[in-house]
């Protein structure tokens, strides 16, 4: 009956998966805030070039953002896979030991 130290074990990984996505999203947008400066000073005369620049870094903010929020939520449900697995195991062990138990009685209820 491992099913504490595997929730664990489940919930350790899944939050070190979610800070790999937190992580990644953050370097992402930092990119995202470069190139827009980077645009942005060569429109230094072009109001409409700037203002795409920073369209461009909302969108790609936007894209992060939800490629993040689906790692946490695939996060999240391989974790709960791992947690229902584990009850599964736990189950199937205990069940397996009861009817050790019942066949071991019964073999000293006939000797």
């Amino acid at each position: 009956m491992m099913q504490g130290g595997e929730s664990a074990g489940g919930a350790a990984k899944e939050a070190a998966a979610n800070l790999g996505a937190s992580a990644w999203a953050g370097k992402e947008k930092t990119v995202a805030v470069v190139q827009e400066q980077v645009e942005k000073v060569k429109a230094h005369d072009d109001p409409a070039g700037q203002a795409a620049a920073e369209a461009r870094k909302e969108e790609r903010f936007e894209e992060v953002e939800a490629a993040k929020q689906d790692a946490i939520r695939h996060n999240a449900a391989i974790a709960k896979d791992g947690r229902a697995a584990a009850i599964v195991a736990d189950e199937t062990e205990a069940q397996a030991a009861a009817a050790a138990e019942t066949e071991a009685r019964a073999v000293d209820a006939e000797g």
